[in-house]
């Protein structure tokens, strides 16, 4: 796995110590922020010191200064490549199905299907409930959150995890989400552009944070509801990053019932699709008649049948596959 390195330093041995501080043990020193590849020690001198992890040269890091930066996911493991074994009849959703999943967002959301971390945008998106008025406001990251919406929380993720620019961020914390709209204030955005170009730790932040705040409450609705197919989790996930959930007032426009009610899968996602298609097609706010291209992308997908995602997706004419 990735290990990122979250103490100002921390020092390398070349053997896992019995105690601390052993300073016959230490080979060098890296630094808050350095990533390296590395695999937990399974077994330790000392269990009361914490887990320990071995990098590829055979030098030993305490855990307690690093955090997961990324989990390996081998997309070519046999489990994942059969689809009839008992393995993968019980996860119908693997980890290359989430892997597609969330890069055909990512294109919807900033071009690019590894997303965009330093992305900045501005858009009179937000209705103000006090003036009935639509208020310009700050959009950021991989897969764009708002600054009236989690943004704030994304921040926080990422000062606790102690980015670079922790600091620089802590006095914008109290404007967050409140009028005026930070969008005014070029230092903020540029701050945000900075962090998510140059900091692996906002990387960090913002793959948990999507994770956490959008994907599992989508992945938890989807599953709840009887849903088995990855290009229904696709449309659920898509309608939590665009809409913040599953529209109920979207939902109340066709009869058919969820598969864990007795309805049929296919029926009810098609029906979910052509009326969110419909409602963006023809939204006032011309922003959100934009992003109909997003359900053109999963009608395309029910035509061709490509309900388990094994085919390539065109998504905003970036081909995903």
């Amino acid at each position: 796995m990735k290990l990122i390195v979250k103490a100002k330093k921390l020092n390398k041995r070349r053997t896992v110590p019995s105690f601390l501080p052993d300073p016959a043990g230490i080979t060098g020193t890296v630094y808050e922020n350095f990533v390296f590849e590395g695999e937990e020690v399974p077994e330790v001198p000392n269990p009361s010191l914490g887990k320990w992890y071995r990098d590829r040269d055979n030098s030993f890091y305490w855990g307690g200064a690093l955090n997961v930066y990324e989990e390996p996911v081998d997309e070519h493991a046999p489990e994942l490549l059969r689809p009839d074994n008992e393995v993968l009849e019980k996860l119908p959703i693997t980890p290359g199905h989430k892997k597609k999943i969330e890069q055909v967002v990512n294109v919807f959301e900033t071009g690019k299907k590894e997303g965009d971390y330093s992305q900045v945008s501005v858009f009179a998106d937000y209705s103000d409930p006090e003036t009935r008025t639509r208020i310009r406001q700050v959009t950021f990251g991989r897969s764009q959150t708002t600054e009236f919406g989690h943004l704030k929380d994304l921040i926080r993720e990422y000062i606790d995890n102690h980015g670079k620019y922790a600091n620089d961020f802590l006095p914008f914390m109290s404007q967050i989400g409140k009028k005026p709209s930070l969008e005014s204030k070029p230092e903020f955005r540029e701050l945000l552009k900075k962090a998510g170009r140059e900091d692996p730790v906002m990387r960090f932040s913002q793959d948990k944070f999507f994770d956490g705040k959008y994907y599992q409450p989508a992945f938890n609705w989807f599953s709840t509801n009887g849903f088995t197919q990855p290009l229904s989790l696709l449309i659920v996930y898509d309608s939590y990053i665009h809409s913040g959930c599953m529209l109920a007032f979207l939902r109340k426009r066709f009869p058919t019932p969820t598969p864990v009610n007795g309805g049929d899968e296919k029926e009810w996602m098609g029906n979910y699709v052509n009326a969110r298609h419909d409602w963006l097609t023809n939204h006032s706010d011309k922003i959100l008649r934009n992003t109909n291209y997003r359900t053109n992308c999963f009608k395309e997908q029910m035509r061709n049948n490509n309900w388990d995602l094994s085919r390539s997706i065109n998504a905003h004419d970036i081909i995903i596959t």
